[in-house]
């Protein structure tokens, strides 16, 4: 059940485990961006994971030569995405919707859409992915 824009969300939730790790860089909130852009482009998905991979490792360089990976910077396995539970796939979905239509319309990448990007790599409650996404909706109106 593989879908377009499947790589591009696994190597992304790489990328916020090692903000979360590491802090971000200058660049980090334009390739999310440009990432999350490209989920509704049918470009090349390797250049972008590429681009990705890039800024994950210049945020933890480390991991790029890592002979122990800790999993926590890995791209995610998008197989644990399919296998979830079908309220929770599509909990994810949504989610991955709303993010990049908040995107869209923002130049900034608000915390929030690094948490729900962290969050599309657990399988929470279907209620803890509508959370999130409130609070990605809501951003403008509060901030």
């Amino acid at each position: 059940m593989k879908m377009q824009g499947d790589s591009i969300i696994s190597a992304l939730i790489g990328l916020v485990g090692a903000v979360s790790n590491n802090g971000k860089t200058e660049q980090t909130d334009s390739v999310i961006r440009e990432a999350l852009l490209c989920l509704t482009d049918t470009g090349s998905e390797e250049e972008m994971v590429q681009k990705i991979h890039a800024e994950k490792f210049s945020i933890a360089p480390d991991c790029a030569t890592c002979l122990n990976p800790c999993g926590n910077t890995s791209d995610y396995d998008m197989t644990q995405f399919y296998a979830a539970d079908a309220n929770v796939i599509a909990a994810k979905r949504d989610m991955i919707e709303t993010i990049c239509k908040k995107i869209g319309l923002s130049e900034n990448v608000p915390e929030d859409v690094y948490q729900g990007i962290a969050y599309l790599g657990y399988d929470l409650e279907p209620e803890a992915y509508a959370q999130i996404q409130q609070k990605i909706i809501c951003y403008d109106s509060i901030n």
